[in-house]
């Protein structure tokens, strides 16, 4: 009797460390599909970039500069190979952008191109997704955090060596949307 009784409580607490070993995986699972997410975005707008850049270049001979460093970041980002690297770049992007000072007024041609209104659009719309993706990663990072530190999960997570994750964190002065309108009339 004591021996089924010892074999039902084993069996049990193998089945109880199946089970939040295949939650801890799942939490994993979903913190890499979120920043999946992130790299699919970041791509998108890292491709609308030549657009936007062929589109000013009709317009804007005297901007050449801040266009080649738009273009030299597009390649870094391009050859990142860490998620970290990657957000990083992407945010050294932004920096630029937002550095970019034209006044569309002293360009009526460009105010009114439709391919560089799309673009304004497109890129608008682009950054609120990454935004929404970021948030996303780090509430996939939070709850994969949360299951390993937590009881009894702790004690499997600790078994498999799991770590906790670190959430992005993106700097203040990176945080706010580039708004090529705010950008274009300064």
């Amino acid at each position: 009797m004591k021996i089924a009784i010892i074999a039902a409580i084993a069996l049990l607490v193998l089945i109880v460390g199946i089970v939040i070993n295949n939650q801890i995986i799942a939490k994993k699972n979903q913190m890499v599909q979120a920043f999946g997410s992130i790299e699919i975005y970041l791509k998108k707008r890292f491709d609308l970039i030549p657009n936007l850049v062929a589109t000013l270049n009709k317009y804007l001979a005297h901007e050449k500069d801040i266009l080649l460093k738009v273009t030299e970041l597009r390649s870094q980002i391009e050859k990142a190979i860490e998620p970290r690297a990657k957000i990083e770049a992407s945010n050294e992007l932004t920096k630029v952008m937002s550095g970019l000072n034209i006044n569309v007024e002293n360009y009526p041609n460009l105010k009114a191109d439709t391919q560089f209104i799309n673009l304004q659009f497109e890129l608008s719309d682009m950054e609120d997704q990454i935004s929404a993706a970021r948030r996303a990663y780090n509430a996939a990072v939070t709850g994969y955090n949360d299951k390993i530190q937590m009881f009894p999960a702790g004690i499997v997570a600790s078994i498999r060596k799991d770590k906790a994750e670190t959430l992005l964190d993106i700097p203040k002065a990176e945080q706010k949307e580039v708004n090529i309108n705010l950008l274009l009339n300064n």
